[in-house]
């Protein structure tokens, strides 16, 4: 006769050893780029669709990488006909003979797709605020956009060993603890201009709306983007009068494996040490980029590393309005701001 302690521990193994519902296994999805030629750079975009049959929400993000990415970007479509980028920067209409990965080396277009989740570390390990989710709808066509780097031109280098490639991992929550939807933000500076020697440039986005809206907004996550003559990031919250907190909310210095900084629930810490990062009615962010251009070329806004520079701060915020929300704050070359919230 078996001892009941020992039988209860063998009971105990079999309760830990069943499975999870199918509805909550991990979700994986894979963009596999290939080898980049040592001096290049390749950027790649991968439709996929969503596989799950039924509305998940995600809670849990992990993203590895393998190979000197520069970034790799999520993203699923806006409202209207589904429609996939060319290489030649042209939208063409979804469908079967339509779904081959292509070329994409240029900034996805805001009004086609919208950003979901990003990452330009080798593993990303994202937790979402306890009740908050990301929402994907039953077998949504999906864009992954890799970036991948193989020049180690300046403070970069940058070097893609074996085939680059990109896994995400994407973990379903339980329904009933869903109490929020979270959205993404991409801010865009396309005026940006670097000239030789070291020069900054600020940007705002005024993310809660006017402060007559009365909207509050939780981040969750911030990180910058530059490219390899980035020096430092920094970004800070700006209040409903229009001045600048004194204190910033993110910072980076140099360029490989930018932070993704992780902001919780704690009260007791500044946001800058990971603590809660709450935007009031009529508050938004600043963000700056400080390059040191070592040549005596001047550097315009653009998606190639060697040829171009960038200054781009993403985020992910609750509550949404809707389940599938996000927002883009684009500086446009012509000066003006514009920003969008997408349903």
């Amino acid at each position: 006769m078996r001892h009941p302690a020992l039988l209860g521990s063998l009971l105990l193994g079999l309760v830990i050893a069943v499975p999870a519902p199918a509805e909550l296994r991990p979700i994986k999805l894979t963009a596999r780029a290939g080898r980049v030629k040592k001096g290049t750079e390749k950027q790649t975009c991968f439709p996929v669709d969503f596989p799950r049959k039924g509305e998940v929400d995600v809670g849990h993000v992990r993203i590895f990488v393998h190979g000197g990415s520069h970034h790799v970007h999520l993203y699923r479509p806006t409202v209207g006909p589904v429609e996939y980028p060319n290489a030649d920067n042209t939208y063409s209409p979804a469908g079967p003979h339509n779904r081959r990965p292509r070329e994409c080396a240029f900034a996805i277009d805001f009004s086609h797709w919208e950003l979901v989740a990003a990452t330009q570390t080798a593993d990303l390990n994202w937790q979402l605020h306890p009740g908050v989710g990301i929402h994907f709808l039953p077998h949504e066509p999906l864009l992954i956009q890799t970036h991948f780097v193989n020049t180690g031109v300046g403070s970069a280098a940058l070097a893609v060993k074996g085939k680059a490639r990109a896994k995400m991992v994407l973990y379903p929550m339980e329904p009933a603890t869903v109490t929020a939807h979270g959205g993404a933000l991409f801010a865009q500076d396309r005026t940006v201009l670097v000239p030789p020697g070291i020069s900054t440039k600020s940007s705002t986005c005024a993310l809660t709306g006017p402060a007559a809206d009365r909207r509050e907004m939780t981040v969750m996550a911030l990180t910058g983007h530059y490219h390899f003559r980035g020096i430092k990031f920094e970004v800070w919250k700006t209040l409903a009068d229009g001045t600048r907190d004194p204190l910033p909310v993110y910072e980076n210095a140099g360029y490989s494996d930018p932070k993704f900084q992780q902001y919780s629930l704690d009260d007791s810490r500044p946001p800058l040490e990971g603590g809660k990062l709450v935007l009031q009615p009529g508050e938004g962010l600043e963000w700056a980029c400080t390059w040191q251009n070592d040549t005596t070329e001047t550097f315009k806004f653009g998606p190639n590393t060697q040829k171009n520079e960038h200054c781009n701060l993403f985020g992910f915020y609750y509550p949404t309005d809707t389940a599938l929300e996000s927002m883009d704050c684009v500086h446009k070359e012509d000066g003006a701001e514009v920003r969008t919230v997408r349903q």
